[in-house]
């Protein structure tokens, strides 16, 4: 999931700013797309991105073989996130299954009493798509939810992710099972994207969203590029292409990849600090 050259990582170690900056790229989209499925929310995983960099930066050089720095990496980042990293505005809600099942039949209402121009239209239902998966899964401990994200999601194998966590290969799976299994229950029981049979449809939403502010006209938050957006057709598609007990995984990995500018300030930091230790030099 993260691929770190070892060349670079080795000049990196040895002083090359270039090689630095090299590394701390390779590792940062993936480390915000991991902070961004366990936190649901932007600032916080922006936040949580730029100390699990920093650390990566600081403790590189206690790699002992460059090949598995990017296994390392990983490490490092699942570590912070389940263990370090403070409650974050979305997990401070400690949604439950039944509360959001609740949340999302509150305010459903036709698209079409919004006022919204096409592209409007188009990105606010992206923006409650991408959302609700999101806040979706903090209905899970971080246990259960960092298991799900690395075995569904970022479909990293057993073995891996057991030695990623540090746990064994056996509770690992357990663990999988679980929150696969809570997941999905319910989209197949609440998401109309999942079944035919569910109220909740994320164009019906966003009136609500619009209300309460989790959506803002014609600003996107956490889509992509509006050229990107697919539309609820194609997204109901490719999930009934998949067999129907992948149906939740098909979900989660339709939202999009994130980007950020985390690394940037990263760098920023390292230059402010070497910039220091000459001076005082």
């Amino acid at each position: 999931m993260i691929r770190l050259d070892a060349q670079q990582v080795v000049a990196a170690r040895e002083g090359n700013r270039a090689a630095l900056e090299a590394v701390v790229r390779a590792a940062e989209r993936p480390v915000y797309n991991l902070a961004m499925r366990m936190l649901a929310n932007r600032a916080d995983a922006e936040d949580a991105t730029q100390e699990i960099l920093v650390k990566i930066v600081t403790n590189l050089g206690s790699v002992r073989e460059a090949e598995a720095a990017g296994g390392w990496a990983l490490r490092v980042a699942c570590r912070h996130l389940l263990h370090e990293r403070k409650r974050g505005a979305i997990e401070a809600m400690r949604l439950t299954f039944q509360g959001f099942a609740t949340d999302l039949e509150t305010g459903l209402s036709p698209l079409a009493e919004r006022g919204l121009n096409e592209v409007e239209e188009k990105l606010a239902i992206d923006e409650v798509r991408i959302g609700c998966t999101l806040a979706m899964l903090t209905c899970l401990s971080r246990e259960l939810r960092i298991a799900y994200i690395l075995g569904d999601i970022f479909e990293v194998t057993d073995t891996e992710a057991a030695e990623v966590l540090d746990i064994d290969p056996a509770a690992y799976r357990q663990r999988l099972r679980r929150a696969r299994g809570a997941v999905t229950a319910f989209v197949q029981s609440r998401c109309g994207l999942v079944s035919e049979l569910a109220a909740c449809r994320c164009e019906r939403r966003v009136g609500q969203a619009l209300k309460i502010g989790r959506v803002v006209k014609g600003q996107p938050n956490l889509s992509a590029s509006l050229g990107d957006i697919p539309s609820v057709a194609e997204i109901r598609g490719r999930i009934e292409v998949i067999e129907r007990e992948r149906t939740s995984a098909a979900l989660m990995r339709s939202t999009p990849h994130f980007t950020s500018h985390v690394g940037e300030l990263v760098m920023s930091l390292v230059d402010a600090k070497s910039s220091n230790s000459s001076l005082q030099k």
